[in-house]
């Protein structure tokens, strides 16, 4: 992705946030998928298109996921426009988005989402147990095709209400900020302490929206719990 075309993609995203329905309806799997293809549609008016003769439920799935997907690429973009990341040259390769400082051990597949509601209920404080919710994340991760255990680097969104997961998502600007302070964190750290997953090296950034609309940024391996 090019910087004009970041520009302009983030932008359409945070104009169309309120549009995208919070709920999947349903968890990604091959079957959905199958009845469209939704990486035809490059601006959301299209996806709407083609969706709309689906059932309600379907059309649900695909605009979040549509959503999510488009997001991801912005998020990715965020990170490997620095000079110390490197974008993964092959776009198909399920294994890593991004590699840090020329480092193959570094090299991360990025995951956006929320704290999941069995999560929450364990919660006491205001972050769950990061291990926990990294255990879930990887046994709980879709049913599809990319089903895969890898390097991850999780983005934990904490909206202050579930209205506004989608307008968090889609806060590029507090974004950009916050993943240029992590690389900065990494570069100057190189006794990182990464969560382990099955021998993968796994992060989180939990990303928590404040009353006045700001957002704070919390790493998991600053020992929130």
């Amino acid at each position: 992705m090019t910087k004009e075309q970041y520009n302009k993609l983030s932008s359409h995203l945070a104009e169309i946030a309120s549009l995208i329905p919070i709920k999947w309806g349903r968890i990604q799997n091959d079957d959905t998928d199958s009845e469209i293809n939704m990486f035809n549609y490059p601006v959301f008016s299209e996806l709407e298109e083609a969706v709309s003769l689906l059932q309600i439920e379907t059309q649900d799935y695909f605009k979040k996921r549509w959503f999510l997907w488009k997001c991801s690429q912005c998020d990715e973009y965020l990170f490997y426009k620095h000079n110390e990341v490197k974008e993964n040259p092959n776009p198909y390769d399920q294994e890593w988005d991004f590699e840090f400082f020329g480092l193959s051990e570094l090299r991360f597949d990025l995951k956006g989402s929320v704290i999941p509601r069995e999560i929450k209920k364990k919660m006491t404080g205001e972050y769950p147990n990061s291990q926990e919710l990294i255990d879930f994340n990887y046994k709980q991760q879709s049913r599809g095709v990319r089903n895969n255990i890898q390097n991850r680097l999780f983005i934990i969104h904490k909206p202050l209400n579930w209205q506004n997961e989608n307008k968090l998502r889609a806060n590029f600007i507090a974004k950009a900020n916050i993943y240029s302070g992590y690389i900065e964190m990494l570069k100057g750290n190189s006794t990182h302490k990464f969560f382990n997953y099955a021998g993968k090296k796994v992060d989180i950034i939990y990303l928590s929206e404040q009353a006045d609309g700001s957002i704070v940024a919390n790493y998991a391996s600053q020992e929130l719990n």
